[in-house]
């Protein structure tokens, strides 16, 4: 037999729960005290919130209760509303899980019917079971970090997108060019782009010498095969004899598709140096955030992590973190079934996926992951994508210890446990 001793949980009573139900136009709250039960329903708009929070807490103070804690399911932007003005009037705020209230609704209501009558009192039903989930509310400079990382992650969503479908146009119109597809954004590419706009066509019109001389004024180092390879494809692909407004239509489209690249990638150039600016600003109230380390994190993405994660002191442990990020592990045994280990990803998408985009430099042969990640693939057989989830739960763990420790980087000491650190010390 196993005996764990416990803590009781105590609940104060100086708090009474409204339970919301939130829509874009409406929400639906529901309260009981006093051996009563109250149900309403009103606009979600914040003049109507307010008017009606303050009859709640009136209604609170009347049965001994000192204020009132708002319990509600994340819905992106909708509940934003009603928690600035509940916090701005001094009352508590908290979530509760959209996963659990959709499994918690079986056992509160006996079926597995919707409506937004029943919605809110298991919500209810959850806050009084203390399933809850902490509303964080972030300082001015994490709130802002956190925006410009969602538009950084646009602008790179935008750019892949858009090479997409500029390599697809360059098919229709430049159907054999034959370069690599970054050749094309390159100082020799834009020239091409600027004096020629990657139309064939335009280059066997003006000849070779023409074209060369135009070429090397405006890209002095682009190489000499470089052009004879450019000119030989463009002789190529002027045999397929398109159309010469269906020519004009591909060139202007390609034109514009470019345009709306260069403003891409201008604003998250922009948006990085914004990021940056931010992190040295909050690397001045709390010197613990790491400093970028070559080979290991810069500045982009430390920036990145940290809008993401917000402040790591309210983290009480690694484990907290792994769980906000939905890199905890899902584990299913019953008897003498064992199932496969999984990660939850409950957390924050763009979290793991900035994760990854640090992880993937390190994993190559010689740099940081290098040797942990090929001997997950090659010693334990692990497939790609798992053993780069792998990594990258190391390496948050490991961060959220660097930060704790406010040292400087020391390899040694990130792969190797504490026990066995002090030993060898």
């Amino acid at each position: 037999m196993k005996i764990t001793q416990t803590a009781e949980k105590i609940k104060g009573n100086f708090a009474m729960d409204v339970s919301v139900d939130v829509h874009k136009d409406t929400l639906n709250c529901f309260f009981e005290t006093g051996g009563r039960e109250y149900y309403d329903e009103f606009r979600n708009r914040n003049t109507m919130i307010s008017k009606k929070l303050k009859a709640y807490h009136e209604i609170a103070m009347e049965h001994g209760r000192k204020t009132l804690r708002i319990i509600c399911e994340p819905t992106g932007q909708y509940q934003n509303k009603l928690f600035r003005t509940a916090r701005h009037m001094g009352f508590l705020t908290c979530l509760v899980s959209t996963e659990s209230v959709a499994k918690f609704r079986v056992i509160e209501t006996n079926d597995t019917g919707k409506t937004d009558i029943k919605d809110p009192r298991v919500i209810r039903t959850l806050g009084q079971l203390n399933k809850t989930i902490r509303h964080r509310h972030l300082d001015n400079e994490y709130l802002v970090l956190r925006k410009y990382n969602r538009i950084y992650d646009e602008a790179e969503c935008a750019i892949i997108s858009l090479k997409g479908r500029i390599n697809k146009l360059l098919v229709e119109l430049f159907c054999d060019y034959s370069f690599q597809k970054d050749f094309l954004y390159s100082a020799s590419g834009t020239a091409l782009l600027e004096k020629f706009h990657c139309n064939p066509y335009r280059i066997v019109t003006a000849g070779y010498k023409r074209f060369r001389r135009t070429m090397k004024k405006a890209a002095p180092r682009i190489w000499e095969t470089s052009l004879q390879r450019l000119w030989d494809d463009a002789q190529s692909s002027v045999l397929n004899e398109l159309p010469d407004d269906y020519i004009e239509t591909l060139q202007t489209h390609l034109q514009q598709l470019i345009h709306d690249y260069r403003e891409q990638a201008y604003r998250k150039e922009a948006t990085t140096e914004k990021m940056i600016r931010l992190l040295n600003r909050l690397r001045k109230k709390d010197p613990n955030i790491p400093p970028a380390t070559r080979g290991v994190i810069n500045d982009k993405n430390l920036a990145r992590l940290i809008g993401e994660t917000g402040p790591l002191c309210d983290f009480a442990n690694w484990r907290l973190l792994m769980r906000y990020a939905g890199l905890n592990i899902r584990m299913r045994q019953s008897g003498k079934y064992k199932g496969e280990n999984k990660i939850t990803k409950k957390g924050r998408v763009l979290l793991r996926k900035i994760l990854l985009n640090i992880a993937l430099p390190l994993v190559k042969r010689g740099r940081m992951y290098g040797d942990y990640y090929h001997r997950k693939k090659e010693v334990d057989r692990m497939v790609g994508n798992k053993a780069m989830t792998c990594v990258a739960r190391h390496f948050l763990r490991k961060f959220y210890g660097w930060y704790k420790s406010g040292e400087v980087f020391n390899r040694d000491r990130f792969f190797t446990c504490e026990t066995q650190y002090r030993k060898a010390a």
